[in-house]
């Protein structure tokens, strides 16, 4: 039923019950008040080489040393996410009561469903820039990303913090750490944290990534849309509706994180 891995873990390939014809119950109750053990799903992580590891302690401490010095400038976070038409779903946790398999309602996917690809700009004082959505087809290169820098952000930067307390971030996208996007930020940013500032390969430090998207995702496409307009009315419906506590909070996690990042060394912390 089960091989033994690494560090003394076991992975299970198939019930334990099934080998010893008893209740499976009777198996779970083994398991954990006898030998103490809980079962575990996997989770999927990004690769993280000793190269990237390096680079995530290094400017993990870069980025510490100037949180420290700089705790009341407000932090920009920003990032890039496709959705769908379709409905999403977590097979895990979606469960239905009923009397028979059938009577619950499928989860239906199209083969090639339309989409629709966002940007969202949030901040650690709990204010959050309108959705910005790229045209269909767009690809994200460095002049369409420096247009939306120059027309879009800037502008609602300038007009939600005049005296300039505000760090804009970014993640090591190609489109960012262009030149061309570079220069346009270390010039007309009030403050920015410039290529070699954000540790590479860690979506597990933007606050986009490991909590607004997911939440908003969760509400956004509790359902299918019959189409991209209405997918995207739905957005920024849910993305008003999204508290001020809430971005606060996610935000504040930042430093947590950058701190357990250097505390593993540049490996992962979730």
């Amino acid at each position: 039923t089960g091989e033994e891995d690494q560090g003394g873990l076991h992975k299970i390939h198939e019930p334990p019950s099934n080998d010893f014809s008893v209740d499976p119950m009777t198996i779970n109750r083994a398991v954990r008040e006898d030998l103490g053990l809980t079962a575990y799903t996997r989770t999927l992580r990004h690769l993280l080489t000793e190269d990237m590891k390096r680079k995530r302690l290094t400017r993990g401490k870069k980025i510490l040393t100037w949180l420290k010095g700089n705790g009341s400038i407000v932090k920009i976070f920003s990032d890039k996410k496709i959705f769908t038409v379709d409905q999403v779903y977590n097979r895990r946790n979606d469960r239905w009561l009923g009397e028979t398999k059938e009577e619950v309602q499928g989860v239906y996917r199209t083969k090639h469903p339309a989409q629709t690809m966002f940007l969202g700009v949030v901040e650690s004082d709990g204010k959050k820039m309108p959705p910005f959505f790229f045209k269909a087809g767009e690809k994200i290169g460095k002049e369409t990303y420096y247009k939306v820098l120059r027309y879009t952000v800037l502008p609602w930067l300038k007009a939600n913090y005049p005296e300039g307390n505000y760090v804009w971030t970014q993640d090591g996208a190609p489109s960012h750490t262009s030149d061309l996007c570079q220069k346009f930020c270390t010039t007309n940013m009030a403050h920015f944290w410039p290529k070699d500032m954000w540790p590479s390969s860690s979506p597990d430090l933007n606050p986009l990534d490991f909590a607004v998207r997911g939440e908003l995702e969760k509400k956004t496409n509790r359902t299918p849309h019959p189409n991209v307009d209405a997918l995207k009315a739905t957005i920024r419906t849910e993305w008003d509706n999204m508290s001020e506590e809430f971005l606060i909070n996610s935000c504040k996690s930042f430093r947590r994180r950058v701190e357990a990042v250097i505390k593993a060394e540049g490996g992962h912390i979730e």
